[in-house]
């Protein structure tokens, strides 16, 4: 049996090779899951949420359980930082809902039109500020207090347990935070009236997310960067909107990341397929596109095989309503068909609540044989 150290680099490499379009000896395993997790161990999702240290150790106990997981995505319940990232409000177990009910984000849409004009001038940062010490002091204080959690014991925990730490650093595109904060319908109608105030916003937005993310990098030395997108899909808008105001920030900042010395873990949900010939001009072989069940990731195969690492993309609705063989079906299918070169099985965005135990051990052994 091997130690946790040996397991741990074993892990590591195998992730990396993928990563790099190699040719593991398996292909890897990587889950983000939280909640479900908590289930998995009867811990209460008040009490899972509340200590973030405990909350990995959660994770580690109930992997244990489910077969041989290479990575993980969530070091613990992201849900604390979400309010401050999305700038909502939230509703969390044993705070604003009963002790098990699944958290919740409440949009408020902070921006008004005229904000365009006083970020323009001060920065997006800046015009941020007070609305965090108003309208949205809690999130504030919510995020202020998962930052201030122990994540280098966390991350501890999990190379303790030969499982890699794979993206404890997050962030999303600068459309995907902007439309949190003016809302979608009210973005979408702004592209149309005001574009060029739009855009001015986005590369503000952008400068500022490109200097945050190497602070952080060079601070905490992540093995990938979290990148999550979902408004920022080209299914939103049209091609030429998608050009002018998605597409140059995301490249930007994945370069960034690359630059300096991480991978970028691009989490990104809803329909991507027509991005994909745009992804090639993403660097080769630093990149990992985990989609969920909305991209077509065999054709994502075809087009970026050679040139980009592709993770997914089991539905989270045959975890839950599905039965150990079809999953087992469908995870081999992914394995067999999009690996081992250059490709990672997970589910797609993130395992639900009330997904089926004996559903992820059959996930999982598609890819570990056991």
């Amino acid at each position: 049996m091997d130690s946790s150290n040996e397991l741990y680099l074993k892990h590591f490499n195998r992730i990396t090779n993928a990563i790099e379009l190699g040719t593991p000896d398996r292909v890897p395993v990587i889950l983000a899951a939280d909640s479900f997790h908590a289930r998995h161990m009867g811990v209460s999702l008040a009490d899972y949420i509340n200590d973030l240290e405990a909350a990995s150790r959660t994770n580690i106990a109930s992997m244990a359980q489910l077969g041989e997981v290479d990575g993980v995505e969530y070091l613990a319940p992201i849900i604390w930082g979400l309010g401050m990232a999305s700038m909502s409000k939230l509703k969390l177990p044993g705070r604003e809902l009963p002790i098990d009910a699944q958290w919740q984000i409440d949009e408020i849409t902070p921006m008004k039109i005229e904000d365009y004009d006083v970020i323009i001038d001060k920065g997006f940062n800046a015009w941020a500020q007070p609305i965090f010490q108003s309208e949205l002091k809690q999130s504030w204080d919510d995020f202020l207090w998962y930052r201030s959690a122990d994540w280098p014991k966390i991350k501890e925990n999990y190379k303790n347990a030969g499982i890699v730490p794979v993206s404890p650093a997050t962030t999303a595109p600068p459309f995907d935070r902007l439309s949190n904060a003016r809302g979608m319908a009210n973005l979408v109608k702004d592209m149309y009236r005001i574009p060029d105030k739009v855009e001015a916003v986005i590369k503000i937005m952008t400068e500022e997310m490109k200097e945050t993310i190497k602070t952080t990098i060079a601070q905490t030395k992540p093995f990938a960067y979290f990148i999550g997108a979902t408004r920022s899909a080209p299914e939103y808008m049209s091609k030429k909107m998608w050009e002018r105001f998605c597409f140059p920030n995301i490249k930007e900042i994945v370069e960034t990341v690359v630059n300096a010395g991480s991978y970028p873990l691009l989490h990104w949900d809803n329909n991507w397929d027509r991005s994909l010939e745009y992804l090639k001009e993403l660097p080769k072989g630093k990149c990992i596109l985990a989609t969920d069940s909305n991209t077509d990731l065999f054709e994502a195969k075809e087009v970026l095989g050679d040139h980009m690492c592709l993770m997914g993309d089991l539905p989270a609705a045959i975890l839950t309503l599905g039965t150990p063989e079809e999953v087992y079906d469908y995870s081999c299918k992914l394995v067999n068909n999009l690996g081992p070169k250059g490709f990672i099985l997970a589910v797609g965005c993130c395992v639900p609540l009330n997904a089926k135990v004996e559903n992820m051990k059959a996930m999982i052994s598609a890819a570990t044989g056991r």
